[in-house]
């Protein structure tokens, strides 16, 4: 079943423009306006800065496609929950079998985005899960599943989800690229994809995209209270 609510061409463009432009640029871009500034930032504060600026420019961008989703979503809430269950129920268990074989392969691996995360939470919980819980969700889900799994699952489902997972696994790695083994990105790279395919699965179920924002506020909020 194609996905009821389609995001607009002009959603497309400005979506595919800005996902290209905050993974490539924005960050230096915040760093460099801060130092010209006089206000050096650390890590966490442009991170921060980078969560906000995410989360506000993607909604500006996809009010519509958002609203009409939160509408689709109010409309049929048991269906919403149950896909929410759903999703939740093969994010967990894939991830659970997907830990054997990590741990199998990599007795002593640990996941270097969560550890970068650790050390930012460590610094500044409050806003830090803030950031993680409420607003990355609502990022992600809108330019991985919203944008990117919903279009090509118009054409293509199965393609849908292998495209959609592996930008949401690539995404959370790339900036490791060099400063870890290439073993460890591997792994890092594997951890992720349950969730992004048990996320496609539960958009695709609810046809809404609250339901794997839904999701993803859940997983970021259980990885949360193991940080602190």
């Amino acid at each position: 079943m194609k996905l009821s609510i389609a995001t607009t061409r002009q959603e497309n463009i400005l979506g595919y423009i800005y996902l290209a432009f905050s993974q490539i640029l924005l960050s230096s871009l915040i760093a460099i306006v801060a130092y010209l500034w006089g206000y050096p930032l650390s890590i966490t504060t442009l991170n921060i800065i980078y969560f906000l600026v995410n989360f506000v420019s993607v909604v500006a961008i996809f009010h519509r496609f958002l609203g009409r989703s939160l509408q689709a979503a109010w409309k049929n809430i048991p269906k919403c929950l149950i896909s929410v269950l759903i999703g939740f129920g093969v994010y967990y268990w894939g991830t659970i079998l997907l830990g054997f074989l990590i741990t199998w392969i990599s007795p002593n691996f640990a996941n270097v985005n969560d550890q970068a995360v650790t050390g930012m939470v460590q610094e500044n919980p409050v806003i830090m899960g803030l950031c993680t819980v409420c607003l990355v969700p609502v990022v992600e889900e809108t330019l991985y599943r919203g944008l990117i799994f919903q279009q090509l699952q118009r054409k293509h489902r199965i393609l849908a989800y292998i495209v959609s997972a592996v930008v949401f696994s690539s995404i959370h790695v790339v900036g490791f690229i060099g400063s870890v083994d290439w073993l460890t990105l591997l792994l890092c790279f594997m951890q992720y994809l349950p969730a992004g395919i048990a996320l496609s699965l539960a958009y695709e179920r609810a046809d809404t995209i609250v339901a794997p924002i839904l999701i993803h506020m859940i997983i970021n909020q259980i990885g949360m209270s193991t940080m602190r």
